[in-house]
């Protein structure tokens, strides 16, 4: 069994290394992934600052929630954080363990695809205990609705045929 004594030495060591990690991480600079809108408040119904085009860069000055608080050339305002690629997410960049400690530690992570992460970014625990009921947005939602006839001959038209898989036992 390790005593205190022995651990603190370390533990000091780690907590310092993370401190400094966290202190050289300061602000980001992004490329859009796809022409987007900059909103002056982190809302789809805030008035537009101005329309950014595929590949255009930015500083991330803030976040809340999904969204980023970029500053450009062309103004500052809000964008939805999964229309930007991060510096570790450069296209064509393996990860071949280059960059600072602070990116390897806190950056994002370099393994995950662009849809598993556009599910998890920016959504942290707080947001979802402030979140509240929009009926506004659930009725878009309803508007997406199709029957199963509909979404089969969609899947149909575009060369996507029926596959059955097997229910894979989560106990297993």
């Amino acid at each position: 069994m390790i005593s205190l004594a022995h651990a603190l030495p370390a533990l000091r060591i780690m907590l310092a290394v993370a401190l400094f990690s966290a202190a050289s991480v300061g602000a980001q600079e992004v490329t859009l992934e796809r022409d987007s809108p900059l909103y002056a408040e982190p809302r789809l119904d805030a008035s537009q600052v101005t329309q950014l085009k595929l590949g255009a860069t930015g500083e991330v000055i803030g976040k809340q929630g999904a969204w980023l608080n970029l500053k450009t050339p062309g103004g500052s305002g809000w964008l939805f954080s999964f229309n930007v690629r991060f510096p570790s997410q450069q296209a064509g960049s393996g990860d071949s363990g280059t960059g600072s400690a602070g990116d390897r530690l806190l950056g994002p992570r370099r393994s995950v695809s662009v849809t598993s992460t556009i599910g998890i970014r920016g959504i942290e625990e707080e947001d979802l205990k402030q979140a509240s009921f929009n009926a506004d947005q659930m009725k878009l939602l309803d508007g997406y609705v199709a029957t199963k006839q509909v979404a089969e001959q969609g899947a149909r038209a575009t060369g996507l045929a029926p596959a059955s898989v097997d229910y894979m036992d989560a106990k297993k």
